[in-house]
């Protein structure tokens, strides 16, 4: 799908620490869409497992400037113009990641958060969007802490720092902190929004439904559904992106915590899976299972605040979107199988 109505304004300056990653890459093709000029800023670790011809197209645009930086580092690039929208999206991701090389997630997310920030201390711009996640506030559901749909007010919690799933989420709370402080500290405009189960084309390997449909794909069969009766608040790629354009562009949300996703579309896993079956009409029986350690029973945001805000509204529909992505997977896997 990849945004085919976009509409046109005054030219910006955009800056996306990883952008070359799943939002990342569709947020920077997007921008490149509307003619601004995109800065992407990217050690191309996870491109290097998802090679196609998009992210060649993309980097290859008049518009768009890759630097091939390690943000664990410090950052020696020169803009020498000031910036409209700072995207912060570089980051470990990836559910399997967050058990198998716990220390590494954390560690690296804050050290990415830190360099950027002290990079744009000297860095002209209007506004800091900063990626995070509904993984910060997964521990208040065993508590009893939240409800469902779950709006930003709700507490923060970690129960014990036992639980390497919390590698991740740790990881972005800390760089939540340290955005809205740096806005504080710099009289600069930031933003926070926490994705909530984005999906679509070109997300990676380490993810829900590129999982389910490489697996059918492969031809699992019997095809045991981990995480079964789990629930999730779906929001496709195209959504996502234009909430997070909506936030960047609106001064009611500046020193603001957003939620982005779909209110409306919470589903279990086990459904998810019977429409990618269907989409991909393979024959498999499916055996729902457990989920992981430390994994959420229910996840599903409220955006009410997102679309008093900005006025977002999702447009496309979890059937619609799970075609897309099985459509990529699909044409991915017969290339490399």
């Amino acid at each position: 799908m990849y945004f085919k109505n976009l509409t046109l304004g005054e030219v910006m300056n955009i800056l996306i620490t990883g952008g070359t990653g799943f939002i990342g890459f569709a947020l920077a093709k997007y921008h490149a869409g509307r003619g601004d000029n995109v800065i992407i800023f990217d050690n191309l670790y996870k491109s290097q497992k998802v090679v196609d011809s998009e992210l060649h197209e993309l980097i290859e645009l008049p518009n768009v400037t890759l630097h091939e930086v390690n943000l664990t580092e410090k950052v020696q690039v020169e803009i020498g113009f000031e910036l409209d929208y700072v995207y912060h999206f570089a980051a470990i991701n990836g559910t399997k990641l967050f058990y198998e090389i716990a220390y590494e997630v954390c560690l690296t997310n804050l050290l990415i958060t830190i360099n950027t920030l002290k990079y744009l201390e000297s860095v002209n711009f209007k506004k800091l969007v900063f990626s995070s996640t509904s993984e910060v506030y997964a521990g208040a559901l065993d508590l009893d802490l939240m409800d469902i749909p779950t709006a930003e007010n709700v507490p923060v919690v970690f129960p014990q720092p036992t639980n390497t799933r919390f590698s991740y989420a740790s990881s972005k709370f800390v760089s939540e902190y340290l955005c809205m402080q740096f806005g504080e500290q710099f009289n600069k405009n930031v933003s926070v929004i926490r994705y909530h189960n984005i999906y679509g084309p070109r997300m990676g390997f380490n993810h829900a439904v590129p999982e389910i449909i490489l697996r059918m794909l492969r031809g699992e069969n019997p095809f045991q559904v981990y995480g079964a009766d789990e629930t999730r608040s779906f929001c496709y790629i195209d959504d996502a992106v234009d909430a997070t354009f909506k936030v960047a562009e609106s001064e009611l949300t500046n020193q603001e915590i957003l939620h982005i996703g779909d209110q409306n579309g919470e589903v279990n896993i086990l459904k998810i899976t019977e429409i990618i079956r269907n989409i991909l009409d393979v024959d498999t029986i499916l055996v729902p299972e457990k989920g992981l350690s430390g994994s959420v029973k229910r996840r599903c945001p409220n955006t009410g605040k997102l679309e008093r805000l900005t006025g977002f509204k999702i447009k496309t529909d979890i059937s619609k979107g799970l075609e897309e992505a099985a459509k990529w997977y699909k044409k991915y896997h017969e290339k490399n199988k």
